[in-house]
């Protein structure tokens, strides 16, 4: 079952080594540590020839211990956080952590030693053992290692061994950093060189020569502990800082005096200036389908200016990050004319459309199926010309979802560089349909958008904001309003014309958008409908968001999030109550756990904010937090985290009312020059409190949540377990 040969194919050398290689997995999945298998082939009549497998197998066993044996400024638990290898849990149900691998084990020991390296241990040494105790289990595996294989043989039939590893470690004194000294420059002084260690060399991005991957490193700093990654920190500082001036060849060496006496270890940097370089002229290279001038608008450099080498990496990784690229390389070619070079940008195309299908279910929407058709390098000008349009840099998506409760169609299209300006253009249409949003009527909505947004800069800070204007003409299309609906519902609700102007400045210095660890997110938007802009509709809108997240222990990767928004919304001119749909909810995934969703009454029952005769009518002052913390689940830690989470919040039916109301008592509203009388309820400030999972499921994170509600002044809202509620949505926070 392992092998790709079978009988009667051409026989091939690499296919034969593949084969061999998938085996020996196999065997090691079954814990045979030492197995080598070899294939060989015997000539037969006919052109044919036969393919033996001579397999050694050796012993079989999984590693049930490690050991570390003369660690004392490292405690054994700290280092078994460090290796890959080690004995399984009973939860790690997936894991392969005890399955030895000699490669693996070579690994760990320069883990082990890189972890010293940084704390200070210069003279570290490590020495690794496998080890097979003397127990009954182990020589019973032994003596059944020699017993005949029949043809079915299993190499589970084969006991298992128990295999220790062993650690042999000799730390030597701890170090900490003595002088910082800069000889061989010229174009800086040794001052200024040793104050851009001081002040610059904070959170520099080194490649990781163990883990083979970047990460973040503070630079050498006098009287504190010497770390290897912070000395590569400080040979970067020093390269950047030449290579801003276009000394892009200058190189940086160390030379390293320990002082035994003192625990003190003096680092001199040799820098080699080289020439200083300017850009003659930029050529691109390998672009097959995008456009020159795609490629050329993120390049942050220009013939004639200095060959600034930070400038060139910020320039590759924007360009990586286009995603339109399987590879991008960056380098310079020499020029017939003095102390000038190329620059060289190569890269390789790949595919960038989207066709998908698939299915999702809600605790709102119930069963949906969806197709999304996209490209996300799309020429609008070559659209008659070939196909797929390919090679703008712009973006297109179709989007279809059908479901039980709902009917849903986007268009989108964005142009990043509008008018070839760092300004992207969104524009798009959509039809969504919806029966979950009430009992009491059906809904109906189509419009379409245009909108204009920009970052602030191309450098810290200001590369973390942006802001944006977008105009939005919609129609919503109201059907079968029940006359038992709430007065609110009859007074707001009807066939409506909205035409809608909203500005918003943002700021993103979240570390990742998928799974944020660090950072702060802020969004403040604005809000206006009708008056100049004509339309039936005229409301003002403003909501505010804040989002911060913090990492409260590292080494079990356990976050912190917290959330918070405010919003206020009121009519104004001849609209007298905010049309339902643009009222503010809270309650729901998104909102408030342990309460029914933002919209609606039969889903919604208990959502948070004013109610009329039981049924939510939502309020124009809301004010909502989350809170929660997620960490990786024990089984599954690369695939599912646990969470567990507190919100609250409230919604008054007034603007500008940010004291929460609780009150269940009798009031009435004018419905058509008619006044109406109804059972008014608010539950004040309301909490929800539970826990989750995060999951990544292959077509993306997913998150199930179930919630309780723990504080409610709201007689409809219940309380206790017997009350919790479920969501089931997309994405791992929020």
């Amino acid at each position: 079952k392992e092998t790709v040969t079978k009988a009667g194919d051409t026989l091939s050398e690499e296919r034969l080594q593949r084969d061999a290689y998938a085996m020996e997995d196999f065997y090691r999945d079954k814990g045979y540590k030492d197995v080598k298998i070899i294939a060989k082939q015997e000539e037969v009549k006919g052109g044919e020839a036969k393919v033996i497998f001579e397999i050694d197998e050796g012993i079989r066993g999984f590693i049930s211990k490690i050991r570390f044996i003369g660690n004392q400024a490292a405690t054994a638990k700290e280092l078994e956080k460090v290796v890959k290898l080690k004995p399984k849990e009973w939860w790690q149900i997936f894991s392969k952590s005890d399955r030895f691998e000699e490669m693996a084990l070579k690994d760990d020991v320069s883990r082990i030693k890189n972890y010293y390296l940084n704390q200070g241990y210069i003279d570290i040494s490590v020495a690794a053992s496998v080890d097979l105790p003397r127990t009954a289990k182990n020589e019973e595996a032994q003596k059944d290692t020699d017993a005949p294989r029949g043809e079915d043989f299993d190499p589970d039939d084969i006991p298992a061994e128990d295999l220790i590893l062993t650690y042999r470690i000799e730390e030597g004194r701890q170090y900490r950093v003595g002088t910082l000294s800069v000889d061989g420059n010229a174009f800086f002084s040794a001052d200024d060189l040793l104050n851009e260690l001081q002040t610059k060399a904070k959170q520099v991005e080194i490649f990781d020569q163990v883990e083979l991957k970047m990460m973040k490193a503070n630079g050498l700093q006098e009287g504190e502990i010497y770390a290897i990654n912070s000395l590569q920190a400080s040979i970067e500082t020093l390269q950047d800082k030449y290579g801003r001036r276009g000394f892009r060849e200058a190189r940086v060496e160390y030379r390293m005096t320990p002082n035994v006496e003192n625990g003190r270890i003096d680092v001199s940097f040799n820098i080699k200036e080289g020439e200083k370089f300017y850009v003659d002229k930029i050529e691109i290279q390998g672009n097959t389908t995008t456009r020159d001038k795609v490629i050329r608008r993120e390049i942050d450099l220009a013939p004639g200016e200095v060959f600034d080498t930070v400038r060139e990496k910020a320039s590759k990784k924007r360009l990586e990050g286009l995603n339109y690229f399987s590879k991008v390389e960056t380098y310079a070619e020499e020029t017939d004319v003095p102390n000038r070079q190329k620059l060289i940008v190569k890269v390789e195309e790949k595919g960038t459309g989207e066709v998908s299908f698939g299915a999702g279910f809600s605790s709102v929407e119930l069963l949906t199926g969806n197709i999304t058709v996209g490209e996300k390098n799309f020429d609008l000008q070559r659209i008659f010309q070939s196909f797929p349009p390919r090679g703008a840099g712009q973006k297109v998506r179709f989007q279809a979802s059908i479901g039980f409760r709902s009917q849903n169609i986007n268009l989108s299209f964005t142009e990043p560089w509008f008018l070839d300006k760092p300004i992207r253009l969104e524009a798009g249409g959509y039809y969504n349909g919806a029966s979950y949003l009430s009992e009491f009527y059906n809904q109906k909505n189509f419009g379409a958008f245009t909108g204009l947004s920009r970052r602030l800069g191309d450098d810290y800070p200001l590369n973390r904001w942006s802001t944006g204007v977008t105009y939005r003409p919609e129609y919503y299309d109201i059907a079968n309003l029940q006359s038992d609906a709430p007065p609110y519902f009859q007074a707001s609700t009807g066939d409506t014309f909205k035409s809608s102007l909203r500005g918003s400045i943002t700021y993103d210095g979240r570390d990742s958008f998928m799974l944020a660890h660090s950072g702060q997110y802020f969004e403040f938007g604005a809000e206006g409908a009708g008056g100049p802009l004509l339309g039936t509709e005229n409301i003002w809108k403003i909501k505010a968001e804040f989002k911060t997240y913090h990492t409260l222990w590292k080494e079990k990767d356990v976050i912190f999030s917290a959330r918070v928004l405010l919003g206020l919304v009121d009519a104004y001119s001849t609209t007298e109550y905010v049309p339902v749909w643009d009222q503010l909810f809270a309650g729901g995934s998104g909102s408030i756990r342990g309460f029914d969703p933002s919209l609606g009454s039969t889903v919604n029952g208990g959502s948070v904010g004013p109610k009329q005769n039981a049924q939510p009518v939502g309020g124009g002052t809301q004010g909502v937090y989350q809170a929660e913390i997620t960490a990786p689940f024990p089984i599954l830690e690369n695939r599912v985290r646990w969470a567990v989470f507190c919100d609250g919040g409230f919604v008054n039916e007034n603007v500008f009312d940010f004291q929460p109301k609780t009150y269940n008592n009798t009031q009435s509203m004018m419905v058509n020059g008619t006044p109406t009388t109804y059972n008014a309820i608010n539950g004040g400030f309301q909490i929800g409190a539970g826990f989750g999972i995060r999951m990544d499921i292959g077509i993306g994170p997913m998150k199930f949540d179930i919630g309780f509600p723990v504080m409610t002044g709201d007689p409809n809202n219940g309380g206790g377990l017997g009350a919790f509620k479920m969501y089931f949505d997309g994405g791992y926070q929020f």
